[in-house]
């Protein structure tokens, strides 16, 4: 999918670790990662997070977001690969970061008028290929 985006305060929690900067600022607080074809920098070799003790509340409550386009408001989950692996107590956790996720991060994070045109519709392709579902 990329990158995810990142508060300025959990932005400086990876480089007061020790990690390389990969972050730009693209709104008031609110950074994203250069990616290279749309992965994420952090992303290891055998495809885990070189961040997870530390990383971010996006990819805390992936695949579980906030619905803010309803009034009742809700939740729906994002059916990408690793749902199929994941048990409702899973979901349930992903559900709980996603209750932290503002409306303000989330409309970032779905904005690619931030990153090159040609990463912009690779990211979009990748994140249309995924169907979601409201979680009761």
């Amino acid at each position: 999918m990329g990158g995810p985006n990142f508060t300025e305060k959990e932005m400086q929690r990876v480089l007061k670790k020790g990690y390389k900067n990969y972050f730009f600022e693209v709104r008031d607080g609110i950074y994203e990662l250069k990616t290279k074809k749309g992965i994420c920098p952090y992303l290891k070799k055998d495809n885990s997070c070189g961040i997870h003790d530390i990383k971010s509340l996006l990819c805390l409550c992936w695949p579980v977001f906030p619905d803010f386009d309803k009034r009742k408001g809700g939740y729906v989950i994002m059916e990408c690969p690793v749902t199929k692996f994941l048990s409702k107590k899973d979901i349930e956790k992903s559900r709980k970061e996603a209750s932290r996720v503002s409306k303000k991060l989330l409309d970032v994070a779905l904005d690619y008028s931030t990153v090159p045109k040609s990463e912009a519709k690779l990211l979009e392709s990748r994140l249309h290929r995924f169907k979601t579902r409201k979680l009761r």
